[in-house]
């Protein structure tokens, strides 16, 4: 028999129980990750864990959204974003894919994540940096690793149906999550494929230049290309302290989210930088290009024994910055991967093209949504199934490009 609990905090579980469960040395799965989503997420955190005879079996760990969530926290703001039709210049399918969206929406509640939060109410959304997933103590038959999962996925729906939140949303499934996958479908999840995030296996190479060996001739330029012209513009490549470069750090990424429509607030990033550094410690790598000292390009990265993650690049848009982006979220990046006999290289959501330009390939991530009103859920549905298909038909354009 299992017996479930909801805590508002990660706090309330200690280190060495969430450990039990097995992130095995994933740092985005780990305890100090989590508590540091908390922070950055302006949502009411909600952590379950389901125990058996022996101790934790289950845990799983999200925030509700809140207006101020970002796109990929807000399942609202994705459901309701062209971004996710993946509309393209001279699509003849495109004015038609906009009319049906908007219908749909309509049906739902509304074309804004404000609309639909006003018909649904927000979303305890369980995700982590590039995955939703329930942890799982190692060594659970199938049958008690299925009992762990729907006590978590029912416990949740229960915080719904009492209130807490208007909808369970897990956005970033992985489709080889199947025991997961198949407990969200009997227990009447929706869900469709609405993004998906870029990797780079290394596992079958010894070094940077037998990866390098492997590509056609064109990316193999590519690389070489890119990382002679950084060192011709003068710029050099390095590594910085986070806690003690926090503030321009900020105002470099201030600038590149502000490039693309952001509205951030420098003190405020540069504040989540330093609790950054704090929390997760060696967990963290920052890569910078320099110009006489001076720091025109970075990036914020993580790194643990699995996987190199690429998190945020920030620029100076006034300073000639060369290939700095190339080099500081691919080659730099591949390089210490190496050095450190990682297997992965993991390069975050959408922003594709120049990603599998690389030599990245595409990762889908699937998006689950229950809400206890059938007619609600089955419009949630209905607007899944048109995004899915979208989003399907622009991803196997891209998988056949990258060839």
């Amino acid at each position: 028999m299992l017996a479930t609990a909801v805590h508002d905090t990660i706090a309330a579980v200690p280190t060495a129980v969430w450990d039990a469960l097995g992130p095995g040395g994933h740092v985005d799965r780990g305890h100090a990750y989590l508590a540091f989503r908390e922070h950055v997420e302006p949502g009411l955190p909600t952590v379950i864990t389901a125990d058996d005879a022996h101790g934790p079996a289950a845990a799983a760990h999200g925030c509700l959204s809140t207006p101020r969530s970002a796109l990929l926290s807000h399942p609202w703001k994705m459901l309701t974003a062209s971004q996710f039709l993946r509309l393209e210049r001279g699509d003849p399918g495109a004015a038609e894919a906009e009319r049906e969206h908007g219908r749909l929406l309509d049906a739902l509640g509304g074309r804004t994540a404000a609309d639909l939060t006003a018909a649904l109410g927000e979303a305890i959304v369980f995700r982590g940096f590039d995955s939703s997933e329930i942890l799982l103590r190692p060594g659970l038959d199938g049958a008690q690793r299925d009992a762990a999962l729907v006590s978590v996925v029912d416990r949740a729906r229960e915080l719904v149906e009492r209130g807490r939140a208007g909808a369970v949303v897990l956005p970033f499934v992985r489709p080889e999550d199947t025991a997961l996958r198949d407990v969200l479908r009997i227990r009447g999840f929706r869900h469709a494929t609405l993004t998906g995030i870029s990797v780079l296996d290394l596992s079958p190479f010894r070094g940077y230049h037998e990866l390098l060996a492997s590509f056609r001739t064109g990316r193999r330029s590519r690389y070489r290309n890119e990382e002679r012209a950084l060192a011709g513009s003068g710029l050099a490549l390095g590594t910085v302290d986070l806690a003690g470069h926090a503030g321009r750090v900020a105002e470099l990424e201030a600038q590149t989210a502000r490039k693309y429509g952001g509205s951030p607030d420098p003190a405020g990033l540069a504040d989540t930088r330093r609790t950054m550094a704090r929390m997760l410690g060696s967990s963290v790598r920052v890569p910078v290009a320099t110009r006489d000292g001076d720091i025109v390009a970075c990036g914020v990265h993580l790194v643990d024994r699995h996987s190199y993650l690429s998190l945020t690049y920030g620029c100076d848009y006034a300073a000639d910055r060369g290939t700095a982006y190339q080099c500081i979220n691919f080659y730099d990046p591949l390089r210490h991967a190496f050095s450190r006999n990682l297997r992965q290289l993991r390069c975050g959501f959408e922003a594709f093209a120049p990603k599998l330009l690389r030599g990245a390939r595409l990762v889908r991530r699937e998006t689950w949504i229950w809400t206890p009103r059938g007619d609600r859920l089955d419009a949630v549905g209905e607007v899944l199934r048109l995004l899915g298909r979208r989003t399907a038909e622009h991803f196997t354009e891209l998988d056949a490009g990258r060839h």
